[in-house]
């Protein structure tokens, strides 16, 4: 507390840890994140059912489930068009199933002319079925924003923008492409792993309470406070607990992947320690973050 002028003011621990958390720190750069897909419509909903009767409710328009896909007999030239689409059933903290449920027409502006999916006759069947349905800036065929697609292939993190309890951040390497309910990070800056584990954390979720995005208690990572996020530099010094921390990443990910429910918290508590450790906090300032968690 500081007297000024005859006014007392009070300064929050939180203050103090939030700028420690902040100085020296690097940042997400706007090229290195993007919205997920814009389709306006995956399907058929009752809104346009009522508008359009015979098209019944829950039919495909960019969104296809793994049999209406198989239906369509796609020739090895359409296939090229059909991304594996993945969502909340797929995509969880630290991982991403890679048995996707449902796919996703992939077309972007150069589909706005009428005869462009010419050389996509059954596909072109499909969404000509549904045409008076679709209401994309690049209608006839294409989505209403397809995004960069480099984002979807590769190594990469899908964020979730609305999240209850905690933030949620899902590594993948496979092609995963995502609707507009994600944010993904790509960037060559740090090793994807390291980055998974650090946004995870419960020091970066502390941030995005203090920083970020609420609604009520609910976290909103929209790609301000994504890019606000203050990260680590990756000197020489700061090596070995990176790789601390890929490697406990990397056990996670294993874990996961046998069982998706496998109880991963001894390793999410590891890294929570190095991340602290990582961020030169003391110990109060942990025991302040870690209540804060609780909350």
């Amino acid at each position: 507390r500081t007297v000024l002028n005859g006014k007392l003011l009070t300064f929050s621990c939180n203050d103090d840890i939030l700028e420690k958390i902040a100085s020296g720190k690097l940042f997400l750069q706007a090229d290195e994140a993007t919205n997920g897909i814009h389709t306006h419509h995956d399907c058929v909903n009752n809104k346009i059912h009522r508008e359009f009767p015979d098209l019944p409710v829950g039919k495909a328009i960019f969104v296809l489930t793994q049999s209406e896909k198989d239906a369509l007999n796609l020739s090895k030239n359409e296939f090229g068009l059909v991304k594996p689409f993945y969502a909340s059933d797929e995509i969880s903290r630290y991982y991403t199933n890679p048995k996707n449920k449902n796919w996703i027409i992939y077309t972007g502006s150069e589909f706005k002319k009428e005869n462009s999916m010419d050389s996509y006759p059954n596909l072109k069947a499909h969404l000509d079925c549904v045409k008076k349905a679709i209401t994309s800036d690049n209608a006839p065929y294409g989505l209403h924003r397809a995004r960069e697609e480099h984002f979807f292939k590769g190594a990469k993190i899908v964020s979730l923008r609305k999240c209850v309890d905690k933030p949620c951040f899902s590594y993948s390497e496979f092609d995963c492409y995502v609707p507009a309910m994600y944010y993904v990070i790509q960037t060559s800056r740090w090793n994807m792993k390291f980055l998974t584990g650090v946004l995870n954390s419960k020091l970066i979720a502390f941030w995005l309470k203090n920083k970020g995005k609420m609604q009520g208690s609910n976290y909103q990572v929209d790609k301000e406070p994504l890019l606000n996020i203050p990260l680590p530099n990756a000197t020489a010094e700061e090596q070995p607990l990176q790789k601390k921390i890929i490697d406990l990443v990397d056990k996670i990910l294993q874990a996961k992947k046998a069982d998706a429910t496998a109880d991963t918290s001894k390793e999410e508590a590891e890294i929570d320690r190095l991340v602290y450790q990582l961020y030169g906090l003391t110990g109060n300032d942990v025991k302040i973050i870690e209540s804060a968690n609780r909350m």
